[in-house]
């Protein structure tokens, strides 16, 4: 015990690294420890205002929706979530105006909002563009394997853990787990963890990852390429029995 580290010299060493900020010009940038679907941190921007000072996400929430093709979708939900933490919604960016000894409570509750913006969006495109591969993937997996898939299935990994899939065919005896990927982080981190898991099974079935394009996909091709095979939606019925095989 007595060669710990103290709890509180850890906590001192940990928490700068956690929060940084910036000057620029008229203002100065904070940012925290929140992480944005596309990974970057979330940043709130400080500048004076009449009686106060302003908070704002600086337009990040609304780059984030735009950076997946969303951008139209931020005033609707932005305004949504800002009624939760009574804060505005201007054109681009969210943003409230307080005194000073507020400012902390609205850092956090900017922050927050910016977050939830940011996630909600794209979690709606990534559902809507695994909706469109999943249902491309369902008429093709019935006909090359007829009354052998059962669609929208779950596998089990070796931790146990029970994984949500587009489906499971059985192919020459042996089972295939074919899942519809879009090229959102999301969607490739929770395939690849689903993947590895399944595939350290002592028998494990093929593993096949359904994208759109592998054009597109660029890094995240590699990441789901590392779990198990990768194949687009639109390829030749034979492809996806080499895949299943």
């Amino acid at each position: 015990m007595g060669d710990r580290t103290p709890l509180s010299e850890l906590s001192a060493q940990i928490a700068p690294s956690l929060v940084s900020w910036r000057d620029w010009a008229d203002a100065s940038f904070i940012t925290l420890p929140i992480v944005y679907p596309s990974g970057s941190f979330v940043t709130v921007r400080l500048t004076y205002a009449p009686g106060g000072i302003r908070v704002s996400d600086s337009g990040f929430a609304f780059r984030e929706a735009e950076s997946f093709g969303a951008g139209r979708s931020f005033p609707n939900t932005a305004r949504a979530i800002a009624e939760d933490f009574d804060i505005i919604v201007g054109k681009r960016a969210i943003y409230t105006d307080v005194p000073l000894e507020y400012i902390e409570r609205a850092i956090f509750d900017v922050s927050a909002a910016s977050h939830a913006v940011a996630e909600r969006i794209v979690s709606n495109v990534a559902h809507d563009g695994e909706a469109a591969i999943s249902d491309a993937l369902h008429v093709k997996l019935d006909r090359i394997f007829p009354k052998a898939v059962e669609h929208e299935g779950k596998v089990s990994g070796s931790s146990s853990t029970e994984w949500e899939v587009s489906a499971v065919a059985k192919v020459d005896g042996r089972t295939a787990v074919f899942q519809a990927v879009t090229n959102y982080p999301v969607a490739v981190f929770r395939t690849s963890t689903a993947f590895h898991d399944i595939a350290a099974l002592d028998n494990p079935p093929s593993l096949v990852s359904v994208i759109s394009s592998k054009s597109d996909m660029g890094k995240n091709y590699s990441i789901l390429a590392q779990a198990g095979r990768v194949i687009e939606v639109g390829q030749d019925d034979e492809t996806f029995l080499r895949a299943a095989r």
